[in-house]
């Protein structure tokens, strides 16, 4: 069994571990080990505790890592045990449909599942609903609904609802789905937009490009004015991504089973009310002496680990009983890995180099046919999926599984197998920050950069400028060969990106998840190009994210630095940053409580932004929203906090204020909203004085949400986002 590292129990402890009802971890990491193999040997009918020890010795030796719904569910007495993490709902074009998917999708994230929906069978705005005689609210709108609801529930406790929504490119409100995202709402969505080679084509040939619904053409417009905005929206704040409807349809292993959509990050294409579970061989854990991968080692761990995930889905219990029906009907399984990225590097194979995509090509190859092999074995022994003779295996090859192989993020998973590439990506950088709600902030110092630099006798004093800097590319002191190999993710290109992501692809059933980091300074043509090559190699989706284009949870190098020239020219505005420290405060107001949020520097003290939310006992919504929104512009913009405090307390007085002060109610210092919002920055921003106030470093629980958790009734509860723990 082996141990875990700091961060992996940080991770393990947080999202996974048993609990009591105080909320205390009560179970180690080897006793969690012994609890999945349990439960994935009860599905065995011969030879139990022969199938618990080598699950357990699989698992326990990081060796294949279980993904999230997996830890957090199986086996608890006080949970449902439900494994998967991908699943796909259907939502037709009545309100009974898209309200019964919605509490059908309450229910997956409470199971700790992911959703994704294909909207294209909704009709589009201020279309007639004949049934009311009014008009359709339509898609946008829709997911709007959905996306509220995500901000509700949380994934198996541990993360909140994570979406994907597709619509097709033919759809008459196509457009305002493309834009949806650009005011840097939905946050709890993926977009993509469904392509087809036929809109492909007449995107190269300049054609006009039919929007349809129910066999209706609501409207045609240019096929490249379309294209147009898909990528400027990317280019703009990273969706939408794109879906290859042909190429997904091309690989369906059960055609009559419709192909329109994927989960949240995109790796899973699943029919309606099917869900799929996760787990990842660690290829860091296989490279042998020689530094190329112990081949009988992966062999034999993918051999057990796709009867592992097999056997779950026997035992699994699921949210819906059609769930239940379909998942079972295609047992599909997504045996990934994890830490290629190691494994090149072991080897001294440079990610965006030709050797380096031939040999990630050969391992997912070795790794797709021993699970295969393994699912047809499994076939003889246990039978074939239900589905399996309107499959394209009948009846030549029998098989366990409609589809095995998945190659997913594996964020967590990651930290816990201990290895440094998350799924198929390269290093992020070789120093960076990355926050994460839970478990807390990471310093990263890649390790196996900084044995590279041992063996060469690499200078401390060059390691602190790589440190600073966050990659060792250009600087003096770090040997070539060094430097060839340990590229960040922003110092590939984006074509060789989607050159490793096609030579992944070649050996996997399902899909891919990858996302094409890009520099900010890439225009919206280099993404185009990118799009257009994705399709070219015939994969099944991309997605790109450039650099700042939103708030992000990783920082390149050891601090984050604002742009040269403190100065800001007129109408210039500081992006928001990717990080802050913050701190929640309660006001009270005449008309009801106030939550001021203000978020700040923690290396600086300088107050970057604020959040204002109104209490469930009044106050005005719109008011305190778009006051919030301006004081954060006039931050950023420059505007000194004395200056902006001094206009709010300007104002005149309010008289629901003044009531309840004469009432002798307990009102916050003002004579309004806006003059008790200005005295509490001021207030703030004395107590920082250059440092965080007590507040947020004197161990005060923070909710997933990242606000101050405070004790009511009893409970903690959360004053941002309703979170409550009694």
């Amino acid at each position: 069994m082996r141990e875990l590292s700091a961060a992996g129990q940080r991770v393990f402890d947080a999202r996974y571990a048993l609990r009591d009802e105080c909320g205390n971890v009560i179970e180690t990491f080897e006793q969690a080990v012994w609890r999945l193999a349990g439960v994935a040997a009860g599905a065995e009918k011969e030879n139990h505790e022969q199938w618990e020890e080598k699950f357990a010795d699989l698992i326990g030796g990081l060796l294949f890592i279980p993904s999230t719904p997996v830890w957090a569910n199986m086996g608890k007495a006080d949970l449902p045990w439900q494994p998967s993490a991908c699943f796909v709902l259907a939502v037709e074009d009545s309100l009974q449909s898209m309200y019964e998917t919605l509490a059908a999708t309450a229910l997956v994230f409470k199971s700790g599942g992911g959703v994704g929906y294909n909207f294209s069978s909704i009709r589009p705005k201020g279309s007639l609903v004949h049934s009311t005689k009014g008009k359709a609210s339509g898609v946008v709108e829709l997911i709007k609904l959905y996306n509220a609801s995500s901000d509700m529930v949380m994934q198996g406790g541990v993360r909140r609802g994570a979406s994907m929504g597709i619509l097709n490119a033919d759809h008459p409100e196509i457009f305002d789905f493309v834009s949806a995202k650009r005011n840097g709402s939905l946050t709890n969505f993926n977009l993509s937009v469904g392509i087809t080679d036929e809109f492909m084509e007449a995107v190269e040939k300049e054609l006009e490009w039919p929007l349809v619904f129910n066999g209706q053409v609501h409207e045609v417009v240019s096929a490249a004015e379309l294209w147009g905005m898909i990528v400027e929206a990317a280019h703009a704040c990273g969706d939408p991504g794109i879906i290859f409807m042909d190429a997904i349809q091309k690989n369906n292993p059960v055609p009559k089973n419709l192909l329109n959509c994927t989960n949240p990050c995109g790796e899973q294409i699943l029919s309606p009310g099917e869900s799929c579970l996760l787990g990842s061989v660690n290829l860091a854990r296989m490279v042998s002496g020689s530094g190329r991968i112990n081949e009988e080692l992966l062999k034999d761990t993918v051999t057990v680990a796709v009867r592992f995930l097999d056997n779950l889905i026997d035992v699994a219990e699921y949210p819906l009983p059609a769930i239940t029906a379909a998942t079972r009907a295609t047992r599909k399984i997504g045996l990934g890995f994890t830490g290629l990225a190691d494994a090149l590097l072991k080897a001294g194979l440079a990610y965006d180099s030709e050797e380096g995509r031939m040999y990630a090509g050969e391992i997912t190859k070795l790794i797709q046919e021993t699970a295969i092999e393994s699912s047809r074995e499994l076939a003889s022994e246990k039978s074939c999926f239900p589905d399996w003779e309107d499959s394209i295996f009948y009846p030549e090859e029998k098989r366990r599984n409609a589809a095995c192989v998945t190659i997913a993020p594996t964020g967590s998973v990651t930290t816990m197998a201990g290895c440094e590439g998350y799924g198929v990506e390269p290093l992020f950088a070789v120093a960076y920050r990355k926050a994460t709600n839970v478990a807390g902030d990471f310093e990263v110092f890649s390790p196996l950069f900084l044995a590279a630099c041992l063996q060469h006798k690499v200078e401390e004093s060059v390691l602190a400028e790589v440190a600073e800097r966050g990659t060792c590319q250009g600087v003096e002191g770090i040997p070539s060969e060094v430097a060839r190999i340990f590229k960040g993710a922003q110092e590939i290109s984006a074509e060789d990106h989607l050159l490793m992501q096609a030579a992944v692809q070649k050996y996997v059933c399902n899909a891919v998840s990858k996302t094409i980091n890009l520099h900010s300074t890439v225009t919206a043509d280099e993404i185009a190009r990118c799009y257009k090559l994705a399709h070219q190699l015939g994969l099944k989706g991309v997605t790109v994210f450039r650099d700042g284009c939103k708030e992000g949870t990783v920082t390149v190098g050891k601090k984050e630095r604002r742009v040269e020239g403190s100065a800001l020219r007129h109408g210039e505005v500081l992006p928001r940053p990717k990080s802050a420290s913050g701190v929640t405060h309660r006001l009270d107001t005449g008309c009801g409580k106030l939550y001021l949020t203000i978020n700040y520097q923690a290396d600086s003290g300088e107050i970057m932004e604020t959040f204002i939310t109104t209490g469930s006992d009044g106050g005005c919504l719109v008011y305190t929203e778009a006051t919030s929104r301006l004081v954060s512009l006039a931050i950023r913009a420059g505007v000194s906090i004395e200056e902006i405090a001094e206009q709010l307390q300007s104002t005149h007085s309010c008289p629901a204020y003044l009531l309840a002060r004469g009432k002798g109610k307990n009102i916050s210092p003002g004579k309004s909203c806006a003059s008790a919002i200005a005295h509490e920055i001021l207030q703030t921003m004395g107590k920082i004085n250059g440092s965080a106030p007590k507040a947020v470093t004197d161990g005060s629980l923070l909710c997933e949400c990242g606000q101050q958790l405070e004790r009511a009734e009893g409970c903690m509860v959360c004053r941002s986002c309703g979170y409550a723990k009694c």
